[in-house]
């Protein structure tokens, strides 16, 4: 069986596909929504999944969003130079 990480990894990657930076962790209420059915869907617990995104699946979910879209941006203007 694939790890918690490993699959939330896998599963945080479709869903934020989206570019933009957001300031409001409720942004993604319905992808955490998914994101734990899923999970529980493969076995996992809810619990599971709260431990491995640091007790804030919301939140974590912002996080990653926030730092993929720098990282696009920063690709964007190294790009341009």
């Amino acid at each position: 069986m694939v790890g918690i990480t490993d699959w939330l990894d896998d599963r945080v990657q479709e869903i934020i596909h989206d570019p933009g930076l957001h300031e409001n962790k409720a942004d993604f209420r319905d992808q955490v929504k998914t994101l734990v059915e899923s999970a529980e869907a493969e076995g996992f617990t809810v619990a599971e999944i709260k431990e491995a995104c640091g007790g804030d699946v919301e939140r974590y979910l912002l996080d990653q969003q926030n730092a993929l879209s720098d990282v696009n941006r920063q690709q964007r203007l190294a790009d341009n130079t």
